[in-house]
């Protein structure tokens, strides 16, 4: 199931050695001849950077991506800067059909570039940290996050994008440009795990459709989060602290969901994480149950579980399938679909990149 959202690189060539900012004379020691300003067309469909949700697909409609981020550093070495931050950096907006606007030029020359690309963007994050290897943007995963139960894209947690010129889920294949090679095709790869998890009665356990709204899940393991660094060249997170255990906690901040009937899970939460590593520790599952509009009769039950042990990569979607019986819950099995809901008959297919 693909849900490819490709960013074409175009320039338009109309810049002359008349035209003010338009040579080389950003860049010390070369010498000055006419430069290309990019120019973004995106080859998808229609999304807004001021909802914190996952993200699939480009455009100005609330929850697609209409703001990235463009850094250009020397291709020579990955990192070094390509000119002044002012003349290789800028946010790109969606302004129309495939068509996008630079918040100032960004010209490229003879010399070879690496070009960076992220979601989501803003001004603030343009100064990008040159770590000796590549650029990297600030960001933070907080260990609690909520979700819109009615639906699977509506979460708190940023859906964190970088740019590859491949659209291979998780490749990180350099982009680079030049003056005469100025129109690549970037593809916006995710960077984060996503998770669902589902519940289904257990035979024998019977329906309460007044005190079984779930509420949260949480995860008490060796997971990931806090302040860390999204490196642009290939979407790996570096956090400052590796303190464990963390506990993930996924809470519904409005439309709780009852668990299925036998043999129809439903899902009941969602999140986006930090990828990780095989693991080889126990993970504790909380899962906070009770009535739908009030929390006085809510009710947690714990399980313990190594189901968590697999690596979880970046790009990829885990669905968690949880069975409730009266008084307590287990892990039925874990599977891996496309990064977008798939039907239930798919396989374990890895998802589509963003492109």
């Amino acid at each position: 199931m693909n849900c490819n959202l490709s960013i074409h690189i175009r320039s338009f060539l109309v810049c002359t050695l008349l035209l003010a900012g338009c040579t080389d004379k950003d860049a010390p020691g070369i010498e000055e001849v006419a430069t290309i300003p990019l120019q973004l067309m995106v080859n998808a469909v229609s999304g807004s950077t001021d909802t914190r949700s996952v993200v699939s697909q480009t455009g100005t409609a609330s929850g697609q991506v209409g703001e990235i981020g463009i850094c250009l550093a020397l291709a020579s070495d990955g990192h070094s800067a390509y000119a002044t931050p002012e003349a290789s950096s800028a946010l790109f907006t969606l302004s129309g059909s495939d068509v996008w606007t630079a918040s100032r030029p960004v010209n490229l020359r003879s010399a070879q570039a690496r070009l960076y690309a992220w979601y989501p963007a803003v001004e603030s994050n343009l100064t990008i940290v040159d770590n000796g290897t590549t650029r990297t943007v600030a960001i933070t995963l907080p260990t609690s996050q909520t979700f819109d139960g009615a639906n699977a894209t509506d979460c708190s947690q940023s859906d964190y994008l970088y740019g590859s010129a491949s659209g291979t889920v998780g490749d990180a294949t350099p982009i680079t440009v030049n003056r005469d090679n100025n129109n690549p095709t970037v593809y916006l790869q995710h960077a984060l795990t996503r998770l669902i998890f589902t519940i289904e009665y257990k035979a024998g356990r019977v329906p309460d459709s007044e005190y079984d709204w779930v509420k949260s899940i949480s995860l008490e393991g060796p997971f990931h989060a806090g302040a860390c660094t999204l490196q642009l060249n290939d979407g790996t997170l570096f956090f400052s602290s590796s303190a464990t255990p963390v506990t993930l906690t996924f809470s519904a901040a409005q439309n709780p969901q009852l668990p299925g009937n036998i043999g129809t899970p439903a899902r009941v939460a969602y999140g986006l994480v930090a990828p990780k590593g095989v693991t080889t520790q126990s993970v504790t599952v909380k899962l906070v149950l009770g009535q739908k509009s009030t929390s006085t009769n809510d009710r947690t039950l714990t399980t313990t579980t190594n189901l968590f042990n697999a690596e979880w990569t970046k790009g990829n979607s885990y669905t968690y399938k949880l069975l409730l019986d009266k008084n307590d819950i287990t892990l039925k099995s874990v599977s891996i679909k496309g990064w977008t809901d798939a039907p239930s008959g798919d396989s374990t297919e890895v998802p589509p990149v963003i492109g």
